[in-house]
């Protein structure tokens, strides 16, 4: 019997970003290591642990670290006749300017109709559109957004698309109120309705009028990050920007000495899409260059690594920062009885490329016993040594616990891509990625809904429908059904008066995900290739075919657990935006 694992939208909305983001935004103090200097002055006079004295990030604060509220107005199109033609008056004036300007860019779109009678047709709405710009993020980078409709009186957003708007700066203003200033970034793509609340499963009454756009958003801009020292000594800046250099040797340069008090820092291509990581090993470096004084802080840290009530944490980053020099001190620590010493040893080591500590980092990631197995499969999926980062997570595919697997398919990707098949499923329209990929044990399907469209079959090459089934869609009027002795799934989607279909599809699951979810086209002898429904609505057929027991398969929603994938975090800091 399948289960199907579900949390609230908005209560895990600030969570799920911070992961799908990596939690390169840990603002304020998350960015700055114990002993770091800060904004307050009660920061500034604190005296820097063992850990971080000496490194770059004693010397000065972070700038740009905060996520970058951002806000705009857009239509949701597509809803036949769930819409609402309720809008204020500002907020049309600007939607009907986006429209022109949509048909202006499109002259090859025929006989669009007029912008006012787009927006006071029910097969639209109007929605705020809310996102937030991760730190660091380059030009182009993609981040959810959150979508709600305006007009109470509208049905459900459910199969709705986003036509692409402006989002702008965020202020707490009048909701109706248009926003001036530059365009920070722009949204648009399918809206996302949790499938679940489709069938009324939830208690209470179901929000269908609120949803992300994932990956809907996109930055116009690069975000800049930036060191700031309190005291003004460019000899100092310039020696810290040196030590970053070093440590990257990037081209162009991956710190700027810009002035007296600040440097500019560009993200390597490395870590686009990890720039907490990043940031990390940029505040951890040493800014002595002295060899003997390298040494003697190895040794320092080293120690500290074996005390209890050392700050674990930044004893490793530190370790890391200076370099393969320190290898010979931390293998010492790989056989060692007490876990959390052996495993930030060896994640320290394994950073620096020694399979050694690969090995060690294996064998945490294989032990249901250990406490740093969620994160020591994350370690090994980032880890350089890819060849031993393949063999295990092939090994931890099949494993009893499902988050395992899941993390174990989040690496491969990286690790062992070539083990994935990977089918875009919709062109065009850019709906989902399905991957497949052989493993041991049950078959599982596992859904993203944060940072991508995509599904994963755990197990699935083989995976095919058992009759007899019938599955009847709520939002878009499509029917699935089979007869016992039956050995293909009749497929027809009923539009208004209209029915097209049947169609003939074979039981195995992957050949239907993919026709219901491609491009409506027909390839060169006539045949349909797909239905062209959206993510949601394929993933709320998954999941009700599996409680039917039509799909013998556990499916698994993305639930992230903080702990799990970055280990223990500190408080988020200030919520206000970065201006």
């Amino acid at each position: 019997m399948m289960r199907f694992s579900f949390l609230r939208l908005v209560t895990v909305a600030s969570v799920l970003a911070c992961v799908a983001s990596e939690c390169e935004t840990k603002r304020d103090n998350q960015t700055r290591p114990p002993g770091t200097l800060g904004e307050s002055k009660d920061e500034l006079n604190a005296p820097p642990s063992i850990a971080t004295q000496g490194t770059v990030g004693s010397s000065c604060f972070v700038q740009g670290v905060r996520l970058m509220r951002v806000r705009g107005f857009g239509l949701v199109t597509g809803l036949q006749g769930r819409g609402s033609s309720g809008c204020p008056a500002s907020v049309r004036e600007e939607i009907e300017r986006e429209l022109v300007r949509f048909a202006s860019a499109n002259p090859h779109l025929k006989n669009l109709p007029p912008s006012d009678s787009v927006v006071d047709s029910l097969d639209t709405a109007v929605v705020e559109v809310m996102g937030e710009i991760p730190a660091g993020a380059r030009k182009n980078r993609r981040f959810d957004v959150f979508v709600t409709a305006i007009d109470p009186a509208t049905k459900s957003l459910v199969g709705g698309r986003l036509m692409h708007c402006d989002l702008k700066i965020f202020h707490e203003v009048e909701p109706a109120r248009v926003l001036e200033g530059r365009a920070l970034a722009r949204a648009g793509g399918p809206v996302f309705i949790n499938p679940v609340l489709l069938d009324g499963d939830n208690t209470g009454e179901p929000d269908l009028l609120t949803g992300p756009v994932i990956a809907g958003g996109e930055n116009l801009d690069d975000r800049t990050l930036r060191l700031v020292t309190p005291v003004e000594s460019y000899s100092m800046v310039q020696r810290m920007a040196d030590v970053i250099n070093t440590h990257f040797d990037t081209d162009p340069k991956t710190a700027d000495a810009a002035s007296a008090t600040n440097i500019n820092l560009t993200v390597p291509k490395q870590y686009v899409g990890r720039e907490g990581r990043f940031l990390e090993i940029v505040l951890h470096l040493p800014v002595s260059t002295s060899p003997m004084e390298l040494e003697a802080r190895g040794k320092v840290l080293v120690g500290e690594l074996g005390r209890p009530d050392a700050p674990l944490e930044d004893v490793a980053l530190s370790l890391e920062g200076l370099g393969k020099s320190v290898l010979p001190l931390v293998q010492t620590l790989y056989t060692d009885a007490r876990r959390h010493v052996n495993y930030y040893a060896a994640r320290t080591g394994m950073r620096l490329g020694d399979e050694l500590a690969g090995e060690v980092m294996a064998r945490h990631a294989r032990d249901p016993n250990s406490p740093f197995r969620m994160t020591a499969i994350r370690e090994l999926g980032e880890s350089p040594l890819t060849y031993i980062a393949a063999v295990v997570m092939q090994e931890l595919l099949g494993d009893s616990d499902p988050r395992v697997r899941i993390l174990a398919y989040e690496a491969i990707k990286r690790v062992d891509p070539g083990a994935i098949v990977r089918l875009r499923i919709g062109q065009q329209s850019g709906n989902f990625v399905l991957d497949v990929l052989p493993a041991r044990g049950s078959p599982l399907i596992y859904a993203r809904r944060t940072g991508s469209r995509r599904i994963a079959l755990i197990g699935g090459e083989s995976l095919a429908l058992k009759p007899p089934l019938f599955y009847s869609s709520p939002g878009t009027g499509m029917t699935l059904s089979a007869q016992p002795d039956d050995r293909q799934v009749t497929v027809m989607l009923q539009i208004g008066n209209g029915r097209i279909g049947p169609y003939k599809i074979p039981l195995d699951l992957p050949v239907l995900i993919r026709f219901l979810g491609n491009d409506p086209e027909k390839d060169v002898d006539g045949r349909l290739m797909g239905l062209g429904l959206d993510y949601g609505a394929v993933l709320h057929a998954l999941y009700r075919l599996g409680e039917t027991g039509a799909i013998d398969a556990e499916v698994r929603w993305e639930e992230p657990s903080i702990e799990d994938v970055v280990g223990p975090l500190k408080p988020l800091g200030r919520p206000e935006s970065d201006l």
